[in-house]
């Protein structure tokens, strides 16, 4: 096995990802209030729990109430399984090289498999037969994703394969919306109608289905009437709701550096690569060693605030200029008292004093950079020390 080894000491690098499992916690037990008694809520906790770090994210969500974990690779769902976790865990993303290498003994600890093309479902049926155990195997319909996914027209081929099959077990149907997001867009309606046709199809070839779940974050938050059996957040647990939304959510990850240097310019100094700032009047500038090299998006740039933390006070301040591989500029202001040293809080929960401004949220950064807060979250890189405060 290779672990891989920091070529860093954490305790010599600024720049610090900061992760609150209370926060997935609350927010998880939040998010659980919104479901019917018989509703389960899987976390999904994939890529590495959205950059929070999978079983630090697995366990916070388990503690406020989660029963299903959800993760891509097998491989993901084998290290979940091996920290035995009081939750049952789906995973759906494979292809045949690593999946007969891994397979088997994902099957044989008891995690469930989803499969969404007949390739897919023989990988899985060879692989119980090695682990000599019954794999409950979950049916993903492409109902529009264009993804992963039987198309419905081939739901009873796959019913009549897994009923005739004793090493396999129909434990699930499942799909992935591809607008609930947009609450106004008539998309998730169509894909709804496409899975409960498919499913009665399926329900025809191999019997009842035990589990069927479409909800994501923004389903689960706005369409009540899609939680069936299963509901699936995972934006949502981090603390970033992709729909406007009165649960209460909070952060988990906040991304902070520190000051390396400040200094005063004229009027009419060119900030960054191409110039592309130039300052309208005497100011103070500061530096942070952080770049895009650690997750910030360089579309982004001249474009986001950061908070600086002072003796004297909070104070936001506007990122200027194009932003580097290691380091950005802000525009301190010319009668900043900040130092280098004081601590920049990227995105993310700063605390502090709860009248003062807060931080910029991952949203902000996404909205700067044109892209989802997703990727903000998943972009902080593996150069940036993680913290799990206690």
């Amino acid at each position: 096995m290779t672990i891989p080894i920091p070529a860093e000491d954490p305790r010599h690098v600024p720049n610090r990802a900061l992760i609150d499992p209370s926060a997935i916690t609350e927010n998880t037990r939040a998010m659980g209030t919104l479901l019917e008694e018989q509703t389960a809520l899987m976390a999904v906790v994939k890529a590495d729990g959205y950059g929070h770090g999978m079983l630090t994210a697995a366990r916070a969500a388990v503690e406020g109430g989660a029963t299903w974990l959800g993760v891509a690779h097998p491989a993901s769902a084998l290290a979940l399984a091996r920290a035995g976790l009081d939750a049952q865990i789906l995973t759906w993303l494979f292809e045949p090289h690593t999946a007969r290498i891994v397979l088997p003994e994902v099957i044989g600890h008891g995690v469930e498999v989803s499969v969404g093309s007949p390739q897919m479902l023989a990988l899985v049926a060879e692989a119980a037969r090695e682990a000599d155990r019954r794999a409950r195997v979950h049916l993903k319909i492409d109902t529009g994703m264009g993804r992963g996914g039987v198309l419905p027209w081939q739901v009873r081929e796959m019913g009549a394969t897994m009923g005739e099959d004793d090493f396999l077990r129909l434990a699930g149907a499942w799909t992935h919306l591809t607008s609930a997001d947009d609450p106004e867009d008539p998309a998730t309606d169509q894909q709804v109608e496409l899975f409960d046709s498919a499913c009665e199809a399926l329900a025809e070839e191999a019997g009842p289905i035990p589990l069927q779940h479409l909800a994501n974050s923004a389903a689960t938050l706005t369409r009540p009437d899609l939680h069936r059996d299963l509901v699936r957040p995972g934006i949502a647990l981090y603390g970033c709701p992709p729909v406007p939304t009165d649960v209460p959510l909070r952060p988990a990850l906040t991304l902070t550096s520190r000051l390396a240097m400040v200094k005063d310019v004229p009027e009419g100094h060119s900030i960054g690569y191409g110039r592309m700032r130039t300052t309208s009047r005497a100011t103070r500038l500061g530096l942070v060693p952080i770049g895009y090299a650690d997750g910030l998006h360089r579309a982004a740039s001249d474009r986001c605030d950061v908070l600086v933390r002072t003796e004297h006070g909070d104070r936001r301040a506007p990122q200027v200029g194009r932003i580097s591989m290691d380091q950005i500029v802000i525009d301190l202001g010319p009668d900043s008292e900040a130092r280098a040293g004081d601590e920049v809080f990227l995105f993310g929960d700063a605390g502090g004093d709860p009248n003062g401004p807060s931080a910029p949220t991952a949203e902000d950064w996404a909205r700067a950079a044109g892209t989802i807060p997703y990727e903000v979250l998943t972009s902080v890189s593996g150069r940036v020390s993680r913290k799990v405060l206690s």
